[in-house]
């Protein structure tokens, strides 16, 4: 019988708070994401390449579990707080009635159970199917294939989820039930009368107002001027200056409202002027909410943001997939045996090596070469003083012996990506700097643009007005800052022991790799090859490499974006229909003075659309410059990768997409729930 009561309770709750519902069921899916981040395809194939680096990766899996739980025990509390006051007349009703406390407190805590198993129920197979559908996705555009998909169901991380959702579950309520039910009958029986507030008076609701803005301006520009530099003192003091300018703003924010009835109240009709002052006053008593709440969604967004573009920048260009050092016959015998000949498009060699300049120590006899960027740094200094000017001339000044590279070499590497080859004319060479360097390339692109020279052995070369960048090698055993792209007779002349500065690439063939996948056509040949006595370097390992940052920065940065969205929007949500509650004594009253039923179904939800508008909109401003600096603190993507700037607009277009419709989905169920708070007033008349 007691069970039944508390199974009936617990669907009124859910069908009252579907908000807080929906809520617990996200965090549910998004605890088992991260925690079985080590079962997914693409982790499985990073063991294999990079298991120390995913080692580290998956210690840090605990500590966000932690944090997580962290957060969602401020979930629970909060919400659990808002259910409770809201059936406070309930409970005081069967203190009433005479139930004893203990069984007070045994029914709250078994509605409490039966709710979260109930959400395990629903949460646990939709984050099954989504971490599948993510492992698929992720499968795919990395090159492995549907073919190299796995069914893997992570048992610990189950588990984990389950353990560690019911613990805060059974924590949250019950130190909030050991409260209620310590209250006395009276006590429960008024605890929705509406608190006493605090009114800031019109003079300090306007300073307050300004002295935010002004705050908020300056974090912008500090921001932007000094957060690349990376000074923690800066970093702190950016922070506090925007955190304190969002609390002052949202505090004087109540009186630019009031301002703004003043001019509407002589002109209004219907509830318009209700609708407004009951904003304001959700707004002034509920200021320091709504500064949590949109800093939250801050964060949320700028770490939506650098999920995105780590996970777009992290692969390079794929111009080789093998590159091999050693004797031109054992490399080709190789290659063209029956084993390896079938998976092989083409191999060339690439001729590169260092430009061997005088020195005082030389000696007698030797040939001297000499080499000078004067005239290229001459036009550098013309430009406009940047921290990219100062250090590319930094770099040049070290760069006395730069890289040659032979011009047949690089066009070969040119074709072979569908590229258009480079042509030289008389005295002409071409500027070669690896795409890791793309920091200085916008810069050193605008100075090519005036054909500047360089002198080598007492002649001057002009320089063409294209930079290449693309990789000469498969992996990073060779990463030119600064080169030269030569004719292959002035590579010969100046390169005398030509055949040490030898390596050879090898492309595999397009039908193997389309139909294996890049992934796994790879790991195929490179398990051929390794039984071979070569030396080579793989693409497989670099795409390793960038895989993992991709995983490390994109996966959890994206996950704490979820988590930190989903808490500042049920705060909010929560925090407006406590408001709603405490006041719902003048709706009644509208009602009983002839406001018909639908007229304040639109006063609540124009109120609940300002509430949210007003903390989206400073969150979104300010994410703006958040996102801004923080990009160009702590993310370079190489400007020749494959990734389109197009492209980036483009996914970034479809995450705030995502983000509008997630925040359609809760104004509406915030509204929803505020109609039926409504309708309850209805019957009552």
């Amino acid at each position: 019988m007691f069970f039944e009561f508390i199974k009936r309770n617990s669907r009124k709750v859910r069908k009252e708070n579907g908000v807080y519902f929906a809520s617990l069921a996200i965090s549910i899916i998004a605890f088992y994401v991260i925690l079985s981040l080590g079962e997914q395809d693409v982790m499985v194939y990073l063991k294999t390449i990079e298991s120390d680096a995913v080692a580290k990766l998956l210690l840090m899996i605990p500590v966000l579990y932690a944090v997580s739980l962290f957060f969602v025990f401020f979930l629970v509390y909060f919400a659990n707080r808002y259910q409770l006051q809201h059936r406070s007349h309930e409970f005081g009703i069967y203190l009433m009635m005479g139930m004893e406390r203990k069984k007070l407190f045994a029914m709250i805590m078994g509605e409490t159970l039966w709710n979260g198993l109930v959400a395990l129920f629903i949460g646990i197979p939709v984050s099954l199917f989504f971490t599948e559908l993510i492992s698929l996705v992720t499968s795919k555009l990395i090159g492995m294939g549907i073919i190299g998909h796995r069914l893997r169901i992570s048992w610990e991380g189950l588990g984990l989820t389950v353990f560690g959702f019911i613990i805060v579950q059974i924590l949250a309520v019950f130190i909030l039930s050991l409260r209620m039910s310590k209250k006395e009958p009276v006590d429960l029986l008024n605890e929705q009368k509406g608190k006493e507030q605090r009114i800031l008076s019109s003079a300090w609701g306007w300073l307050s107002l300004l002295l935010g803005a002004v705050l908020l301006s300056a974090a912008y520009i500090l921001a932007i001027l000094f957060l690349r530099n990376l000074d923690y003192r800066m970093f702190t003091l950016i922070l506090f200056v925007g955190i304190s300018g969002t609390f002052l703003l949202f505090r004087g924010l109540s009186s630019l409202i009031g301002r703004w009835l003043k001019y509407k109240s002589s002109n209004s009709t219907g509830l318009l002027t209700f609708t407004g002052r009951q904003l304001q006053e959700n707004v002034l008593h509920q200021w320091s909410s709504l500064a949590i709440s949109s800093l939250l969604i801050l964060v949320a967004m700028v770490c939506f943001a650098y999920g995105i573009s780590i996970t777009l920048g992290a692969v390079s260009d794929r111009t080789v997939d093998f590159t091999f050092e050693g004797s031109e016959k054992e490399i080709v015998s190789v290659l063209t045996s029956d084993k390896l000949k079938p998976y092989v498009k083409d191999y060339y060699p690439m001729k590169l090596h260092h430009f061997q300049s005088s020195y005082a120590e030389m000696p007698k006899n030797t040939a001297t070469n000499t080499f000078s960027w004067e005239k290229l740094e001459e036009s550098v200094s013309e430009e406009k003083d940047s921290k990219e000017k100062e250090n590319l001339l930094r770099d040049l000044s070290y760069q006395s012996t730069p890289y040659l590279i032979s011009l047949s070499s690089y066009n070969t590497l040119l074709k072979s990506t569908n590229k258009s080859p480079i042509v030289l004319g008389a005295h002409e060479v071409a500027m070669y700097s690896n795409e890791r360097f793309s920091f200085f390339h916008d810069l050193l692109r605008k100075v090519l643009k005036s054909y500047p020279t360089i002198v080598i052995n007492e002649e001057q070369y002009r320089l063409i007005s294209t930079l290449y960048t693309s990789n000469l090698v498969a992996d990073r055993a060779i990463t030119i800052s600064y080169g030269l792209i030569v004719p292959d007779d002035m590579y010969n002349a100046l390169i005398e022991s030509s055949e040490e500065s030898v390596l050879w690439n090898m492309l595999l063939d397009s039908n193997f790799v389309r139909k294996k996948g890049l992934m796994q056509a790879m790991h195929q040949v490179d398990g051929l090859l390794s039984l071979s006595a070569l030396k080579y370097e793989s693409y497989l390992t670099s795409m390793g490499r960038q895989l993992f940052y991709m995983v490390a920065g994109g996966y959890t940065t994206l996950y704490l974006g979820m988590m930190f969205l989903i808490i500042a929007n049920t705060v909010l949500g929560l925090k407006f229909l406590m408001q709603q509650r405490s006041t719902r004594h003048r709706y009644f009253t509208l009602s009983m003075l002839g406001a018909s039923v639908k007229s304040l179904y639109w006063s609540a939800r124009i109120q609940i659309w300002w509430y949210f508008v007003l903390v989206i909109s400073i969150a979104l401003i300010s994410s703006i410059f958040g996102i801004w600096s923080m990009l160009g603190s702590f993310l370079v993507i190489p400007t020749t990768s494959n990734l389109k700037i197009s492209t980036i607009i483009l996914t970034t277009g479809i995450a705030l997409i995502v983000f509008i419709i997630f925040e359609i989905i809760y104004i509406w169920m915030i509204q929803r729930k505020s109609d039926e708070e409504i309708k309850i007033l209805q019957k009552i008349q």
